[in-house]
């Protein structure tokens, strides 16, 4: 694995996800940093939770359960109304190959920003729920893509101030999809 890719040994997401990357003169104060790392991992929580199957249920309570499940199809629809109101109040990116990892994230930008610069990147995990992780980083283009579309750089940013409670959700979310992926082979 080459040196740049160091970042990427284990786990890592990867799929066609909206990304937004923006040149920052600097990095956001400790205190700051604080609040976004709290408001990744609160929407990374609420994302496992909106992917989670229902329990499945039980033979003595079947009311309970046929309550819980209606419930939870509210929930649900609720979620993609107001998911498909904020898509329409705010355009997203076309989304580009991304690989994110617990430590950082890799994608092919058209507009690739200078080496070495302080960046901060939003990321769509999913285009229904148009609200973004936010990440800062240093930027690092490690190669022109060849041959493929879309053509461009592709780019490396480690990322700077995760906690370590965002780091743990971060692995959690790149796991669950993992093992999402295998079980799809296997079915």
């Amino acid at each position: 694995m080459e040196k740049t890719d160091a970042f990427f040994q284990g786990l890592y997401y990867e799929s066609h996800i909206s990304l937004v990357c923006e040149v920052v003169n600097a990095l956001p104060s400790d205190n700051d940093l604080v609040r976004i790392n709290e408001d990744n991992s609160r929407f990374l929580k609420a994302l496992a939770a909106l992917n989670e199957d229902a329990p499945e249920a039980a033979e003595e309570i079947p009311q309970t359960a046929a309550e819980l499940q209606r419930l939870d199809l509210k929930l649900n629809l609720l979620l993609e109304i107001v998911g498909q109101l904020l898509a329409s109040q705010r355009t997203l990116p076309a989304p580009t190959q991304v690989r994110l990892g617990s430590a950082g994230i890799e994608w092919v930008a058209e507009d690739c920003p200078p080496s070495g610069v302080q960046v901060c990147l939003e990321v769509y995990l999913r285009s229904d729920l148009p609200s973004p992780l936010k990440f800062y980083g240093l930027a690092v283009p490690v190669g022109e893509v060849q041959g493929s579309s879309p053509s461009g750089t592709r780019v490396q940013v480690r990322f700077v101030g995760l906690n370590s409670t965002l780091q743990d959700d971060l692995e959690k979310f790149i796991f669950r999809r993992h093992r999402r992926s295998i079980a799809q082979r296997q079915a």
